[in-house]
Formats: structure tokens, C-alpha cells, sequence
């Protein structure tokens, strides 16, 4: 895995974190949000692999 796919990841973990402890529903919306960007981004940089 990549040092850019790590970072993702790092980020992705602690927003499920967040995600776990928020009870707001519009936070969480939000940070659902974040955390599909941010996996849209790692498979932007690896196109070719199916995760």
C-alpha cells in the first residue's frame, strides 16, 4: 500500500472513531460523508484495484 493510502486510511479510521461517539444526526451525515470521500480517493489513485 501506498504512504498516501496509509494517510487515507489513518483519516478513515479516526472518522469511524468520531462517527461511533457522534449522536447528531446532521455530524453524522457529515462524517459518513468524509469518510465515502475519502475511500472515493483511494480508489481514484489506484484505479485498477478492486477493494
Amino acid at each position: 500500500m501506498c504512504e498516501k493510502c496509509v494517510e487515507i486510511d489513518e483519516k478513515i479510521e479516526h472518522y469511524r472513531a468520531l462517527l461511533s461517539r457522534v449522536t447528531d444526526q446532521l455530524a453524522s451525515e457529515g462524517i459518513a460523508q468524509l469518510i465515502a470521500d475519502l475511500l472515493a480517493e483511494k480508489v481514484a489513485l489506484h484505479p485498477e484495484q478492486d477493494e
